[in-house]
């Protein structure tokens, strides 16, 4: 195959990152509502004085204040009718249900979920990615964080390109220079600093265009900083970079990260993520996989899985 050809299909399959292309969703019976008379100052970044080296207690982050809330909304879950609150740090605006209180003492743990491409789990008036994740991390003590790309679209895309199309985003669009990285650490730190965070694995889960920025550009700049549990449903890549920021064979280094990836025999980006498996199963972490028969890209609960990986592995 030449160079121009590859390219193509490569710029074809990334572009094509959707969150639900072809999938049958079953009805949940949610009805989500907004509350715009909420008296908070949207225009509050939270994150945007938060000292990254900072710890304030042995074992967990000591932080405490939360993030203020531009408005809020309920979303209906297995546990019930639940609050969310709309917040925004640095050009990441998130959805954040914080855990039941009071069945498990503080420190908590920290999840955090990024879309596929059209961010169709995160918006409207129904925002799945929230009544499919709300109701376990409530009583699993997990404060769940779902994040909108800064781009408000993709979270392998540069944020400046903000064109939203159908079609996907090129392939020389990717965020080579790791901003999305970035802000991604600026939000971990926001919320470290707004609640008591646990400083052992955050629970990360992505679906297609979320599961590649997971993979491809967070993992390798900022992995040893932020060890964590994978949930990467249809989609990963190996670093754009060629390689790792920092010695991930250095088994002290990883502290307890592992990956679980989910995707169809049929998904165009087969050979991606198999490769991103046998590229991190290498360098020594654990990988684990469940590979759906005759599935094509996030054909399949690529929502309900992440929730079912983090039940998984926090059991074990």
């Amino acid at each position: 195959m030449s160079r121009v050809v590859l390219a193509a299909v490569l710029a074809l399959g990334l572009s094509a990152c959707s969150d639900d292309p072809g999938e049958v969703i079953p009805d949940s019976g949610t009805n989500p509502t907004t509350d715009a008379g909420t008296d908070v100052d949207a225009g509050t970044d939270a994150g945007t004085d938060v000292d990254a080296g900072t710890d304030a207690g042995p074992g967990s982050s000591g932080g405490s204040g939360k993030l203020g809330c531009s408005r809020t909304g309920t979303v209906n879950t297995d546990a019930g009718t639940l609050t969310y609150c709309v917040a925004q740090v640095g050009a990441t605006e998130v959805k954040y249900i914080e855990p039941k209180q009071g069945i498990v003492p503080e420190p908590m743990r920290l999840a955090i979920y990024l879309h596929g491409d059209g961010a169709s789990v995160y918006n409207g008036n129904n925002p799945r990615s929230l009544f499919t994740h709300g109701g376990w991390t409530y009583g699993h003590n997990t404060l769940y964080v779902t994040a909108l790309a800064p781009n408000k679209c993709a979270w392998w895309v540069r944020p400046e390109y903000t064109t939203c199309s159908p079609d996907g985003a090129p392939l020389s669009e990717r965020d080579l220079e790791g901003k999305n990285a970035a802000e991604l650490v600026s939000l971990i730190e926001a919320l470290r600093k707004g609640w008591n965070i646990q400083d052992g694995p955050i629970l990360f889960g992505g679906s297609s265009g979320g599961s590649i920025q997971l993979t491809s550009s967070f993992l390798p700049r900022y992995g040893d900083r932020y060890p964590g549990i994978y949930a990467l449903s249809c989609g990963g890549e190996k670093p754009w970079s060629g390689q790792m920021d920092w010695d991930a064979t250095n088994a002290a280094l990883r502290g307890g990260t592992k990956f679980y990836f989910t995707y169809g025999d049929q998904d165009y980006l087969l050979q991606d993520i198999q490769a991103a498996e046998a590229y991190l199963g290498g360098l020594g972490f654990p990988v684990n996989d469940k590979v759906i028969p005759g599935a094509q890209h996030c054909a399949f609960d690529q929502v309900g899985r992440v929730s079912e990986v983090w039940n998984e592995a926090t059991a074990q």
